[in-house]
């Protein structure tokens, strides 16, 4: 069940940065604002410069608060599966109360009992996502609270990731002058927004293709079973371009763009364009097959690729099929082309929401609606792991009290159990993570057709204006 409020997703990507603003009521989310940036200081999904990084966020910042009309002061941030790794872990604890009731501070010190683990100094928890509570040996319990039991276990699924990359995240949010609410494994996000609940529990694959990678994750039983980043995308299609034709990077992007077609056999041998080259006096004539051929050659390696681990995995025959996301699917052609190269069912999403019916931005709309649909069970989970307090032990630390704080006394402030709005003007004005295997993550046991690309050739060509 979605929670009403506002919710911010950031997607910092390697060739742009995007913002969306969502607004839930009543459990539909509402678009109210959205802005797509060039990036800046990102390599390979990577933050590498966070100066040049957080600039290019306020711009994009700036740009979202302008079209929603309102503040922006925390974000629920996309991380890529770079380096990710998932652990099955689980933790028990008695309860101890005299009542024996299972409260908040009890789901939260069964989570701490599943975190605590020797790690790798230079690997960080991300988040924790509990699967199921049992209580006195009954499973399959979602939320134990205002249970009776003596005994409190859970089982969940534990994610990490290099220390220095989440440093450099969290760094750069700051400087952007925002709050960091919730670091959002991306692949989690974009298959539970993307796919069905059907193709969750059957099995389906999600291609993300992006300006500088693309990421693929498989998911079954409504659980992760593969993810892996390709470091090739959209543009490696344009540096193709440029290379082939000997022409600037501009131009092959708009030759991309506004002739682009991804499956040659739908291209015209007859239908040509000029071509300003480098070394020649006069524009040279190109074909639309011709250039089709140079973008498919692009693309199919990516595909052969992704084919290869999917098939040793044995997840290309997942009853879902394949559904394509991200910049890089907006080309004509990129469907039947997967088709013919994975034998298997393959569609277009495109999101339904009004003003942004575009493969794009599917990524950063699953961010905020994530963050919007996180139960208080997952919100538990996420504070255990950040260290916080829950709101009744709070609660008690402060009524113990006897005197007055003074300036060296702080008392702790309830966690509300519904919290502040991710967006909140007021506030904004008043204060202003199996085994790693080299950036592939697999457990154990874990269309729109070409005439839609076409439709959007004029849109992505003022995309960065």
């Amino acid at each position: 069940m979605a929670r009403d409020g506002f919710f911010t997703g950031l997607d910092i990507g390697t060739s742009s940065i995007k913002i969306l603003v969502a607004e839930y009521i009543n459990e539909e989310m509402n678009v109210i604002g959205v802005s797509n940036a060039k990036s800046a200081g990102v390599k390979d999904g990577i933050i590498v410069d966070i100066e040049a990084a957080a600039t290019a966020i306020k711009k994009a910042i700036d740009q979202a608060e302008e079209k929603a009309g309102i503040s922006i002061g925390q974000v629920n941030v996309g991380l890529p599966a770079s380096l990710l790794q998932i652990e099955p872990t689980q933790g028990m604890i008695p309860v101890t109360n005299e009542t024996k009731e299972i409260t908040s501070t009890d789901v939260v010190n069964v989570v701490e009992s599943a975190v605590t683990k020797s790690m790798n100094p230079d690997r960080e928890v991300i988040t924790f996502v509990p699967e199921e509570f049992i209580v006195d040996g009954f499973q399959g319990i979602r939320d134990p609270r205002g249970m009776m039991g003596t005994r409190l276990e859970m089982r969940g699924l534990l994610y990490t990731g290099p220390r220095t990359i989440l440093h450099n995240l969290r760094k750069t949010v700051e400087r952007a002058g925002l709050k960091l609410d919730n670091i959002v494994i991306s692949p989690l996000a974009m298959t539970k927004s993307v796919l069905n609940e059907g193709e969750r529990e059957f099995g389906a694959t999600v291609i993300d293709m992006g300006g500088g990678q693309t990421t693929v994750a498989s998911v079954k039983n409504q659980e992760l079973q593969f993810t892996h980043i390709y470091q090739e995308g959209g543009e490696y299609v344009t540096k193709d371009i440029s290379k082939v034709l000997r022409t600037s990077q501009a131009t092959a992007e708009g030759l991309k763009v506004n002739y682009g077609e991804a499956y040659p056999e739908l291209a015209s041998s007859q239908e040509s364009f000029q071509v300003d080259v480098i070394g020649e006096v006069e524009p040279v004539e190109v074909t639309e097959r011709y250039l089709s051929e140079i973008i498919s050659a692009r693309v199919r390696h990516i595909f052969d690729q992704i084919k290869q681990n999917l098939e040793r995995r044995h997840l290309l025959d997942l009853p879902g099929g394949i559904v394509i996301v991200g910049g890089g699917a907006i080309l004509p052609g990129i469907v039947e082309l997967a088709q013919e190269i994975f034998e298997v069912p393959v569609k277009l999403y495109v999101p339904n929401q009004i003003g942004i019916r575009n493969p794009a931005f599917a990524h950063v709309i699953s961010l905020a609606e994530y963050a919007g649909n996180m139960t208080e069970v997952d919100q538990l989970a996420q504070g255990a792991v950040r260290g916080e307090i829950p709101q009744e032990q709070q609660v008690a630390t402060v009524s113990f009290r006897s005197q007055p704080t003074t300036q060296s006394q702080t008392v702790q402030q309830p966690v509300q159990t519904n919290p502040t709005p991710v967006v909140s003007q007021a506030q904004t004005e008043a204060s202003k993570a199996l085994p790693d295997v080299d950036q592939e993550v697999a457990t154990e046991e874990v269309q729109e057709s070409r005439g839609f690309g076409k439709r959007v050739r004029g849109l992505l060509n003022s995309m960065f204006d």
